[in-house]
């Protein structure tokens, strides 16, 4: 496939542009809401805003489906939830007149007028979720305000005691204390529904808790008719190791009723509660076989029924892991899935007592796109789909195969999603896409995606390799944060392998890497490398290896392994040490499974005095999942173990795992440039002038 011509290869353009970030629907099928994240007017964050997506008069061509702004300004929504009548819940720290305190409060935007407060809370408020005339939404509380007679005014005086004393530190009884790039506490969150009644109605609301049965809340679905919700809280085995478990907790006025265990903590696995039936029978369950020594990563579907908790497996992991599955109707549900580089959308029909069938509802063979955030609404989906070159776009489409046999798509599925427009740019990348295929050393298949400048005709191209992270994951989506057309537009071909441990392809291919981060992986990757190098139209003398994440550890294991096969090296959030990895990290689980299993034989940290070009090492300093002693263990032993040249720290002290500041985005992007133009391209070094 082919693209035209744009300005995404401008990294200070590229940071700047539209981009959208979530979507919901309010079951019925009057739209979609979607937020679209932009920069805030002195550039220097982030803002996302509430964007309705329908059906306009257009012309005579009839009518279309276009986005219309419903919120604005530098105070930004963090997140929306529309509900029957076209009223929209939003989360945001816009202000109050009258009040000075910046916090996270909820808002009403009605169909016609203003929108208004309409709780605010000291914990903040998040997760917002409706059932009947009940709407549910997550707010920590301070621990020593749970079970008071007046929870919510003791738990406003000591926030309110904490503040005036300038106190900022927290107690931790058990691990974690954090999580990607914020410290956990000193609340505990819990979770709330108000009484909607009538949205126009000028009274506030009064919150009422849900009791959590055991251990912390970290999720929440409630019934369609709001009277219960399945919960999925964490819980602590033997050796404070942590665990999911799923309760059907009752949603009453004075918090009575017997909670019931649907799935409790267990050794091997953990829980995750998923959307409920609109008639309330059966909750979605979503299972995790946890990755030890032992075992690998699976992840399959099950439907269960919510007064028994007994369960039936609906979508297997051999095939396809499913994500974010939402009921069709009392027998049916869809969810999306990666699926060999690009994605698909399933259905999967589940009758009581009957057999499971599952079939593509869109994407899949013959098309480029994947598919997130779907969405029933009415008789049709909404969702949000991208592709390597193609930012998200929200598109929507018959639930089920409707249209006229003429329409149909050639692989038998419904005819090609309607867009909606005016959402953004409709400019496109300048390049192309072509797949790179190789064999594993075991004789698997495995695939690539390389990108490239319309015209090769010139010379042959240098070559970067972009490696994933996760590990689990694929490249087949739009990224803002690795995104390989500013590097295409420079003159690179760009390639994004999918190695052993990506998704899309089957249990069998977790499990070929899942015991060994630099074996397969390793070995998947450097077969995909030697496909795309004897191309005529690629440089086999000028070439780097990047990643993040799981992909920096494998650029790291690759610094270590290939002695002067790569020119540098650009290594992002990534793993040096195993064996202090795990006990640093965010979870527990990690240290199940890296330092208790691989840190003795694919710690990179080993094999750092075979590195022989130079490494660009990128971390932020508020990383809390590969935290900021990794990439300072490693930035010390490439300064004292290395007899290299030129290696490079980029260090961002009020960043995370993601560079998430306009700005700071747009110096990753010249610096990465920089270096290569440098090592690669024998350009010589130009620093970024945003660098001083």
């Amino acid at each position: 496939m082919r693209c035209m011509t744009s300005s995404y290869g401008n990294p200070e353009t590229l940071v700047s542009l539209p981009r959208l970030t979530g979507l919901e629907t309010s079951g019925g099928d009057d739209g979609a809401v979607v937020l679209r994240q932009e920069p805030a007017s002195d550039g220097k964050t982030y803002v996302r805003h509430a964007w309705f997506a329908g059906r306009a008069r257009q012309g005579a061509e009839g009518t279309a489906l276009v986005g219309t702004r419903l919120t604005g300004g530098d105070h930004g929504v963090a997140e929306v939830h529309p509900v029957a009548g076209a009223h929209v819940y939003f989360t945001s720290d816009r202000p109050v007149a009258g009040e000075d305190e910046k916090r996270t409060r909820l808002w009403l935007l009605p169909p016609h007028g203003e929108a208004r407060p309409v709780v605010d809370r000291a914990g903040g408020i998040e997760n917002l979720g409706s059932g009947g005339d009940r709407l549910f939404f997550v707010g920590g509380m301070l621990p020593s305000a749970l079970g008071a007679t007046d929870e919510i005014g003791r738990d406003e005086h000591l926030h309110t005691l904490r503040e005036d004393s300038g106190v900022s530190a927290v107690l931790y009884e058990k691990a974690p204390t954090r999580h990607w790039d914020h410290d956990l506490g000193p609340e505990e969150p819990a979770l709330w529904w108000i009484a909607t009644g009538d949205p126009g109605e000028d009274a506030e609301p009064v919150p009422h808790r849900v009791p959590v049965p055991r251990g912390v809340l970290t999720g929440y679905f409630p019934a369609p008719d709001g009277s219960f919700a399945v919960l999925t809280t964490k819980t602590w085995i033997s050796g404070n190791r942590e665990r999911m478990e799923v309760w059907r907790v009752p949603v009453t006025q004075d918090g009575a009723g017997e909670p019931v265990a649907l799935r409790e903590a267990s050794e091997t696995e953990w829980w995750e509660a998923g959307p409920v039936s609109p008639d309330g029978t059966r909750a979605v369950l979503l299972r995790e076989k946890l990755w030890s020594t032992t075992a690998n990563l699976e992840i399959s579907l099950w439907v269960c029924d919510t007064e028994t908790g007994r369960a039936v497996e609906v979508l297997p992991a051999r095939e396809h892991w499913g994500e974010d599955p939402r009921w069709l109707d009392d027998d049916s549900l869809v969810c999306s899935a990666d699926h060999r580089g690009r994605g698909v959308v399933l259905r999967v029909d589940c009758p009581p007592g009957g057999q499971v069938t599952v079939t593509t509802a869109a994407g899949g063979e013959g098309q480029d796109w994947t598919y997130s955030n779907v969405r029933p609404a009415g008789q049709h989906l909404w969702a949000l789909r991208s592709r390597i070159d193609r930012p998200d776009e929200l598109v929507r489409w018959p639930v089920r195969g409707d249209t006229s046999p003429s329409d149909a798509a050639p692989n038998g599925n419904t005819a090609e999603p309607e867009r909606v427009a005016g959402l953004i740019s409709e400019e496109i990348p300048e390049g192309r896409l072509e797949e790179v295929t190789a064999r594993g050393e075991d004789g698997t298949n495995i695939r690539a995606w390389l990108a490239l400048p319309e015209d090769t005709t010139d010379r042959p191209l240098p070559l970067l390799v972009f490696v994933h992270g996760g590990p689990w994951g694929s490249n087949n989506a739009w990224s803002w944060r690795w995104n390989p057309w500013p590097f295409v537009e420079r003159g690179y071909a760009v390639l994004l392998p999918d190695p052993a441990i990506s998704t899309g392809y089957g249990q069998a291919m977790i499990d070929r890497g899942q015991q060994q981060l630099g074996g397969a992986p390793f070995t998947d990757v450097m077969a995909l490398v030697e496909a795309a190098t004897v191309r005529a139209d690629i440089d086999p003398h000028r070439q780097a290896l990047l990643g993040g994440s799981y992909g920096g550890y494998m650029a790291n294991w690759v610094a270590g392994h290939t002695g002067e096969r790569f020119r540098c090296i650009v290594t992002h959030a990534s793993l040096w040490d195993l064996g202090t990895m795990g006990t640093t990290t965010d979870g527990t689980e990690w240290q199940e499974a890296i330092e208790q299993g691989q840190a003795h034989e694919y710690s990179p940290h080993r094999f750092v005095a075979q590195i022989r070009v130079p490494v660009l090492v990128i971390h932020g300093d508020k990383d809390y999942r590969v935290p900021i002693s990794q990439g300072l263990q490693l930035w010390s032993d490439l300064q004292r173990k290395t007899s290299v040249e030129g290696h490079g720290f980029l260090y961002y002290p009020d960043e995370g795992h993601w560079i998430l500041k306009p700005a700071n985005a747009r110096t990753w992007y010249e610096t990465v440039l920089a270096f290569l133009g440098e090592h690669v391209r024998d350009e010589g070094w130009v620093r970024p002038e945003l660098l001083g």
